[in-house]
């Protein structure tokens, strides 16, 4: 408050002022409450400056708590993306855990199997061990007795010019080799074979017909049929004389 002049009078304990301004008009106001008043000013002021520094604190509140919103924004997404992870490691470790599951019973199998095969290696070793110990032994070798049987199949038999004379059919049964010898006094001639499977129906072996060099004949046969016989056709001009033997081994 401003004035001319101003005249401070105390009364009762509390402080007036007389004040005349430029207009020469007179105020009085106490003092005391001025002086409040001013107190009360200047903390309006302060609790303006305070104001405006909670302001200015309340926005970078704000900035803060924007920031901690992103960074748990982050952290959610972080978070849903872990647990994204964690599903697919899940079924992996369990894509993972069967597969071990597959290879331990494969493992077991095949410990069954190795001890199949070590059991099947055990009895080969031994029989091994008796092969060897017969052959490291004494080898004897025995073969059964030959036994040898002949027919007389014709004994000087007379065949006039002309004639064919057959012989009788022999049976080879397990034999398979025989030897053919005789006498026939044609010695352009030759004696035909025939073998059968049934005794009735014969067929010529070409591979084995009988020719005469002199008088005698001989010749070995290995055959698979199972009856034979022998044919001889005179066409020398005059009679011949046939003896005709057969011996087979068993």
């Amino acid at each position: 408050m401003s004035g001319i002049f101003q005249i401070v009078g105390q009364a009762s304990g509390q402080s007036t002022v007389l004040s005349v301004d430029s207009s020469g008009r007179a105020t009085t106001f106490d003092a005391t409450s001025h002086t409040k008043l001013d107190t009360i000013e200047t903390t309006l002021t302060a609790i303006e400056t305070d104001a405006a520094a909670l302001e200015v604190l309340q926005t970078s509140t704000n900035t803060k708590l924007d920031t901690i919103e992103t960074t748990l924004t982050a952290i959610e997404t972080d978070a849903a993306a872990l647990e994204v992870l964690q599903t697919t490691t899940n079924t992996k470790l369990d894509t993972i855990e069967t597969t071990l599951t597959a290879i331990e019973t494969d493992a077991a199998a095949l410990e069954v199997l190795q001890t199949a095969t070590n059991t099947k290696l055990d009895t080969l070793e031994v029989t091994n061990n008796a092969i060897q110990a017969a052959v490291e032994g004494t080898l004897s070798v025995s073969a059964p007795a030959v036994s040898t049987t002949n027919v007389v199949l014709e004994n000087a038999t007379a065949v006039s010019n002309g004639a064919t004379e057959t012989t009788p059919s022999t049976d080879m049964n397990t034999a398979k080799r025989i030897a053919v010898f005789g006498s026939l006094d044609d010695s352009g001639g030759n004696i035909v074979t025939e073998v059968s499977a049934d005794d009735t129906n014969f067929f010529v072996n070409t591979e084995q017909t009988i020719y005469i060099t002199g008088n005698n004949f001989y010749k070995t046969m290995s055959l698979d049929a199972r009856y034979i016989r022998f044919k001889y056709t005179n066409s020398s001009g005059s009679g011949k004389n046939w003896t005709c033997n057969l011996s087979k081994k068993v």
